[in-house]
């Protein structure tokens, strides 16, 4: 072989090579090219199935034929209307799929709401259980107080009989009554399934009953009284005739179908108490009201008793809700019913000098209503009844006139003679109606 043979053979190698890597670098391209023809033809699928999808069927054939008979220049109106009628029931339809799906969420958001308010629920059930087991345990812990109580009682069995005339108890006995009130601290207990809404002591009331079931002197009830705390005390379906409970602390106190025949109330602090169904014995041989000279009962509930007879110098009923109340034959002396709010009080038959009236500013019940008839009062007592708003209000008759005249003794020293002071006030019947 020539030398001349030899570069013309390397020329033709190189030639095959170019040759051969040309067609599979053409190749190359035309597997690209057809990857790129399927992925259009994909993408048009794809993008025509969107729009028939989104526009339907109708409006597609509608609008392919608005085109072609636009293009051929050969519009039809019936085309138009085709159109028109597949894109407004293409919208509605629209509306109605963005609608339920704007609805999922909503949907999900009231479900998640309903669990939430259901679970809440459950905590407040728990909650309530949490809290009565604490009431019940506070509960039991004020009953554990009751073997004191058993043990002052025998205390003052023990004293009585040792002193069964004069009923007097020792200072030390007296010290451990108080201090006993004090301990009976108010709570609320589980009333049926419910926890009471007010605080309450039934013990404080069970130790009053017991101290005025002993018949002690009126010296060891003043020192009994003038310490002692019974605020709060729970008092149901009791009879009180006749009880010794001057300056008693019964502020808050529960009231309810309690008799005070005869009871001598006199500087009691009965502030914030609820009274339900009280009464006396006002009418008969055995009559025997009750007196609440010097009392406060500001703030308190007056529902549905009966104070007839009894007397109410300074008495003060400020703030106190009255209703159902009868006071007939009550005797009224500086009394003050200050901003009272009140339905239908009885005052048949009453006296009243210097008494102060007025209405809580409050909307007050319709069924407003004061009985006046058969009273005596004085000419302040009548201007302060007039400027009340009362359908109904008594008319003074100066033709019923009289004087009250009231006499008190003082003894200056042992040594001096009783000074006796008499006082008088002019009093009025009222007008018959």
């Amino acid at each position: 072989m020539s030398e001349r043979d030899t570069p013309d053979m390397d020329n033709s190698d190189k030639i095959n090579e170019l040759e051969s890597e040309n067609r599979r670098l053409r190749e190359q391209l035309s597997e690209i090219e057809k990857q790129l023809a399927i992925r259009r033809r994909t993408r048009s699928r794809l993008i025509l199935l969107a729009v028939r999808t989104f526009a339907g069927r109708p409006l597609y054939t509608s609008v392919n034929q608005l085109v072609d008979e636009v293009a051929e220049r050969r519009l039809e109106r019936e085309t138009i209307k085709k159109v028109m009628y597949a894109t407004l029931h293409r919208i509605t339809r629209v509306g109605v799929i963005m609608l339920t799906i704007a609805l999922g969420p909503l949907m999900l958001a009231g479900l998640q709401t309903y669990y939430l308010k259901k679970q809440n629920e459950k905590l407040d059930i728990q909650n309530d259980r949490i809290e009565q087991q604490t009431v019940l345990q506070e509960a039991e812990r004020r009953s554990s107080l009751v073997f004191l109580f058993d043990n002052v009682l025998n205390k003052i069995d023990e004293e009585l009989q040792q002193s069964p005339v004069r009923r007097n108890l020792s200072p030390q006995l007296i010290g451990r009554i108080v201090a006993l009130t004090k301990a009976l601290k108010p709570y609320r207990f589980l009333d049926g399934d419910t926890i009471t809404s007010g605080m309450s002591s039934p013990e404080r009331g069970q130790v009053l009953l017991s101290i005025l079931a002993s018949k002690l002197s009126q010296k060891t009830y003043d020192q009994i009284f003038l310490l002692a705390d019974f605020s709060y005390a729970t008092l149901e379906n009791v009879s009180l005739e006749d009880a010794y409970l001057r300056n008693i602390n019964l502020a808050h106190a529960q009231l309810t179908e309690v008799s005070f025949t005869g009871a001598d109330l006199r500087n009691a602090n009965l502030e914030g108490a609820v009274l339900n169904g009280v009464h006396v014995l006002a009418t008969g041989a055995d009559a025997r009201p009750a007196r609440f000279d010097f009392a406060n009962l500001h703030n308190a509930r007056i529902i549905n008793c009966d104070f007839g007879g009894s007397t109410f110098d300074y008495t003060n009923f400020a703030d106190a809700n009255l209703h159902q109340v009868s006071f007939r034959r009550s005797f009224f002396n500086q009394t003050k019913f200050a901003d009272i709010q009140a339905d239908t009080l009885d005052f048949g038959a009453a006296v009243f000098i210097n008494t102060a009236f007025s209405l809580a500013p409050v909307k007050q019940p319709a069924s407003l209503h004061f009985q006046w008839q058969g009273i005596r009062l004085d000419t302040s007592s009548y201007r302060q009844i007039s400027g009340l708003a009362l359908l109904h209000l008594p008319v003074p008759d100066t033709a019923l006139r009289e004087f009250h005249i009231t006499r008190d003794t003082f003894y200056p020293n042992e040594d001096s003679p009783p000074v006796v002071v008499v006082d008088s006030v002019e009093l009025f019947g009222i007008r018959r109606q």
